[in-house]
């Protein structure tokens, strides 16, 4: 069996090392999956924005619409 300084042997020094690198990649993994979920989530507000933008714009052409031939009915009416 290889010592290593402070009486640790090579095999216990590999599985310290694996572990870390296991604990690193992990780490990489949930990074990587936040941040995926953050730009999904801000591409679904955006497209919730358009939407609205989108309805509000339709909105005031259906009462412009509604609005002016209202008034006109009202002018026939006189």
């Amino acid at each position: 069996m290889t010592t290593i300084k402070q009486g640790m042997s090579f095999a216990e020094f590999e599985q310290i090392i694996a572990q870390r690198v296991a604990n690193a990649i992990e780490t990489i993994v949930i990074y990587e999956t936040k941040t995926r979920m953050a730009r999904e989530s801000t591409n679904q507000i955006k497209q919730q924005e358009g939407k609205i933008a989108e309805d509000t714009n339709d909105k005031r052409k259906w009462k412009d619409d509604h609005k002016g031939s209202s008034s006109q009915q009202q002018n026939k009416e006189n």
